[in-house]
């Protein structure tokens, strides 16, 4: 994958400028500080990805696209793999019925590890996404253990929580990248030769 270049930047500038006139029309000043906070954002991500945000951004636009228009459609086109809500929630309704079984062992003690290991093997196959809102074994064993009465108020929960949860996790990935950017800048040699 190649990485993204200021001049790439500048490039996307124009593109949206030939689509949109005078859309991004600056002094040199203006134009050199625009490119650098976009590359600045656009930086961390494979420039191939970005091709085909802006190329996106353009087809869908009405307006001249901004930055936040682009990382919208790169973060489309990274998380295109991702399961959706439904599909989550009947992953996770798909092995409750297994979970509820098999807890039953758990007040065994000559049964209990196998249980308990048969418990994680499950908890382990769950996707990454819906282990958000399933954060633990104890919380699989809880929702599986609902009266069937209460899964409809169980699946209105999950459809609110996981967009909520989602947010927060690609807010938490961004902010750990963040910090190693700064981390890897204070490690940099003083250009004073100190």
């Amino acid at each position: 994958m190649k990485k993204l270049t200021k001049r790439d930047v500048s490039l996307y500038l124009v593109k949206i400028n030939l689509n949109f006139e005078n859309a991004y029309n600056f002094g040199d000043d203006e134009q050199a500080l625009l490119i650098e906070s976009w590359f600045e954002a656009l930086s961390e991500y494979p420039k191939e990805i970005c091709d085909i945000a802006v190329n996106n951004a353009l087809k869908h636009a009405k307006f001249a696209p901004k930055l936040g228009d682009i990382v919208e459609q790169i973060e489309k086109l990274l998380n295109a793999d991702s399961k959706s809500d439904e599909e989550l929630w009947t992953e996770l309704t798909g092995v409750t019925a297994k979970v509820y079984d098999i807890s039953r062992y758990l007040k065994y003690e000559q049964y209990f590890r196998n249980a308990t290991a048969k418990l994680k093997t499950i908890y382990d196959g769950l996707s990454d996404e819906l282990k958000l809102y399933v954060v633990n074994i104890s919380t699989l064993i809880e929702i599986s253990e609902l009266p069937n009465d209460s899964l409809p108020y169980e699946k209105a929960r999950f459809f609110k929580q996981m967009p909520i949860l989602r947010k927060h996790a690609a807010e938490k990935q961004t902010a750990k990248l963040m910090l190693k950017d700064i981390e890897q800048v204070k490690m940099l040699p003083d250009k004073k030769g100190k």
